[in-house]
């Protein structure tokens, strides 16, 4: 039997696996081999998504309310009611990309990517889905050790200004000149620091290899898959576990939003998602909820198991609220089912190395690798056994 860490050092031997590249292409089909070795039928299926979202959107929707704002500030009268609205869309664009909906936003020119999964067991009425996206951001400064701390403050202060666009036209349209220009003025300032800074972060942007982000959900998502071929007889025999790779998680969940788009229907309601990311340094931290603004709650039986194990495992796992950024567990949360994110954090919320080009496999702690083989392989039999008294 292979361990995590076996897998990713193959892994990583890709360079990087960026979203939507032949490098990402490349890895789907090792994963693929991989499940087959084990001896899993797989299904490979293809969709077409942008290749970065996580700085060319808000690029897109900063140019859009530039545009709005000046021609409510240069122009007036009946260009106010075409400024509100192109600034409404804007936001909106904004908002139903953070929302974990699955709409593509972007007007980016689009790629092949691919999801990874083992096929499903129809004779068995419940189901678990285990998933890790294998895809690999670009480091930027955003990322910069001495900036990610305030990437929360960052957000913030963009979310405000690109606000103060519309919020500055709904005044001017009333007349309340005075008021709606100064909102405007402000809004506009941060809307074009905002452009400039997600400029030079695409620009100067380069892949990661990856090895935490998402290396290590992957190799134990691997270790899994083979410990549950090997241990059937371990779990109750009308749970169907489904091991599920996501293409272009980086871009916005895009991988994840084609999966729930294609097999969401066709789930029993009662199907439960572990998503693994990022599991190479710090403790084990599993959260509440995902998102933001749509702030969408773990599921209930997950959660009530991971408290447990928990208690259990003392220092060695923490509970926290949410990320800054989703994982793909919020597009499956949106869709009504119930999902678990677990990562590894230090005690202040870091992910290490996050999207920055320290990113490799030598930063990552393989005792807490192996470590988390023995906790994940425990806690997917209690949520089986759980899954199948329900």
């Amino acid at each position: 039997m292979k361990s995590s860490k076996e897998y990713l050092t193959r892994l990583v031997q890709f360079g990087h696996r960026g979203s939507a590249t032949k490098n990402e292409k490349e890895a789907a089909e090792y994963i693929k081999k991989e499940l087959e070795n084990i001896g899993y039928q797989t299904e490979i299926h293809s969709f077409k998504t942008t290749r970065d979202n996580l700085y060319m959107l808000p690029l897109q929707v900063g140019v859009l309310l530039l545009i709005a704002g000046l021609l409510s500030l240069l122009y007036g009268n009946i260009m106010n009611a075409i400024a509100f609205f192109l600034s409404i869309f804007g936001v909106m664009i904004l908002l139903m990309e953070i929302s974990g909906v699955p709409v593509e936003t972007s007007i980016m020119p689009r790629f092949l990517s691919q999801n990874v999964f083992t096929k499903f067991d129809d004779t068995k009425e419940k189901k678990i889905i285990v998933s890790a996206h294998y895809d690999t951001q670009k480091a930027s400064i955003m990322f910069h050790p001495k900036v990610v701390d305030y990437l929360g403050l960052i957000y913030n202060i963009s979310y405000f200004g690109f606000a103060l666009v519309p919020l500055g036209i709904v005044f001017n349209v009333l007349k309340m000149y005075f008021l709606g220009n100064i909102l405007l003025k402000i809004g506009l300032l941060i809307v074009i620091a905002n452009i400039i800074f997600m400029t030079i972060c695409e620009i100067t942007g380069k892949y990661t290899q990856g090895a935490n982000d998402n290396g290590t959900g992957v190799s134990l998502a691997l270790a899994l898959a083979e410990y549950y071929v090997l241990n059937q007889d371990k779990f109750p025999g009308n749970v169907d576990i489904v091991f599920l790779f996501t293409g272009s998680e980086e871009t916005g969940e895009r991988g994840m939003k084609y999966f729930i788009k294609r097999y969401g229907r066709k789930l029993p309601q009662d199907t439960q998602f572990i998503i693994l990311d990022n599991l190479g340094w710090g403790k084990i931290t599993y959260l509440e909820g995902e998102g933001m603004i749509f702030y969408k709650k773990a599921g209930k039986m997950l959660l009530e198991i991971a408290d447990a194990m928990r208690k259990e495992n003392k220092d060695k796992v923490q509970r926290m609220k949410n990320l800054l950024l989703p994982t793909d567990a919020l597009p499956v949360m949106t869709a009504g089912f119930d999902a678990i994110a677990f990562l590894a954090k230090d005690e202040k919320g870091r992910l290490g190395n996050y999207h920055w080009h320290t990113d490799t496999i030598e930063n990552v702690d393989m005792k807490l690798l192996e470590y988390e083989e023995g906790f994940f392989k425990e806690y997917l039999k209690r949520v089986a056994e759980s899954l199948s008294k329900r």
